[in-house]
């Protein structure tokens, strides 16, 4: 027996291994189970992982499912009536921004329902909007002319205007909402995997506990597939940023090329040790390297914000923007070192080689120092703690709200 209605869980589909989506869907299954609110639940994703494979040789296909297996079983979302009699969950990612629905549009033939009614549920009923909770999207890259447009903004805007709860999780969406509902109290919230911040030991959110690994202390991590870089700029940065640490480099094995297209260029061409075993080492070994390491450069979103949430400082070199990509409109890893005081760690360019030196080597003085990445956890645990109330809240259906 339950107090509640049975929750859909409404996530993205990852187009390969993507640790940070992964880590953001199985924190899911985690919070669900400790607020025991996992019973009659259901995880949905936009499209079967499966046919995002589709074009893979067999062997490969076979490979890199199990590698994607996070232990949770996953229906195909195509029709909003699958969602009517539960309360709706969507978590995470960028769910309900235009430019993500746009995205989607080709690649859902096989759905019932259009972009618009799956994640802004334009054709159900208002009681069902409003039981929706959404928490950890963004609207980073809206305009005003996405959000005045016509087969847009009216869904958008009624959405957001009757769900149950919305907490997104930069200020800049925080603060669209605000303009767009200007009367109603609105949360700040957290990216997903910052709930790693609130665990008494992050390993918990495996149901089988994370898998044994060599995790070599005493190392500096990098990974770059985000950013367009000149190859012998990040050569120079990686040997500088060892040199200042007076630790070895390792190059930490984040995702595939589906997941990052441009990670190869990066991969094979800096000459760095990866710090992994295997070919393919699965999602908790990979963490497990993260965790133990002592600071991290990399220009990956979700790289910098698990590394930050698992104790270990990320500095993040931003680079140009790669064409096409969402971040060509506002740079999202800015949005999130600055809304939590991290700019020192934040650089804009690794063309500039005094710059990075002086980066670096403020960075390690920082990290030796200690006290931001303690203001980082106390402060995210606190929200975290926040945000889980909340939603509970929400998500139960209980009075009080607010």
């Amino acid at each position: 027996m339950t107090d509640h209605r049975p929750i859909s869980v409404v996530t993205a589909t990852p187009p390969g291994f993507n640790p940070g989506m992964l880590v953001s869907q199985i924190v899911a299954r985690w919070f669900l189970s400790r607020h025991r609110l996992d019973a009659g639940a259901t995880f949905f994703r936009l499209l079967p992982i499966a046919d995002r494979l589709a074009h893979l040789a067999p062997g490969d296909r076979i490979a890199r499912l199990e590698r994607l297996n996070d232990g949770i079983d996953y229906a195909f979302l195509q029709d909003a009536d699958q969602l009517i009699d539960t309360t709706p969950l969507y978590w995470g990612d960028l769910l309900h921004m235009r430019q993500y629905l746009s995205s989607l549009r080709g690649l859902m033939r096989l759905s019932r329902s259009t972009p618009e009614d799956l994640l802004l549920l334009r054709s159900s009923p208002e009681a069902v909007v409003g039981r929706t909770v959404s928490f950890g999207t963004t609207f980073l890259y809206h305009t005003a002319s996405d959000l005045a447009t016509d087969e847009y903004g009216p869904c958008f805007s009624r959405f957001m205007r009757h769900a149950r709860l919305i907490m997104p999780r930069d200020m800049v969406s925080l603060a669209q909402l605000a303009a767009l509902i200007p009367h109603s109290p609105t949360l700040p919230g957290l990216d997903v995997t910052q709930l790693l911040c609130g665990a008494a030991n992050w390993r918990d959110i495996f149901c089988e506990g994370s898998a044994a690994s060599p995790a070599e202390p005493d190392v500096v991590l990098c990974h770059f597939a985000r950013g367009q870089h000149d190859v012998a700029d990040l050569v120079h940065a990686a040997k500088l940023f060892a040199t200042e640490f007076g630790m070895p480099v390792r190059w930490l094995p984040w995702g595939d090329e589906l997941s990052f297209p441009h990670l190869n260029r990066y991969e094979e061409r800096l000459g760095i040790d990866t710090a992994a075993t295997g070919d393919s080492p699965r999602l908790s070994a990979i963490l497990e390297v993260v965790a133990a390491a002592t600071c991290v450069l990399t220009d990956t979103y979700h790289v910098a914000v698990i590394a930050w949430s698992l104790g270990t400082p990320a500095l993040l070199l931003r680079g140009d923007h790669w064409p096409n990509d969402f971040n060509a409109r506002v740079d999202k890893r800015y949005i999130f070192f600055l809304q939590h005081g991290l700019q020192d760690y934040f650089l804009a360019t690794s063309r500039d080689r005094e710059a990075v030196g002086n980066f670096i080597r403020n960075a390690v003085a920082l990290v030796a120092d200690g006290r931001a990445l303690d203001w980082y956890t106390s402060t995210v645990r606190q929200r975290a703690t926040e945000c889980e109330r909340q939603l509970v809240v929400a998500l139960r259906g209980e009075a009080g709200l607010g």
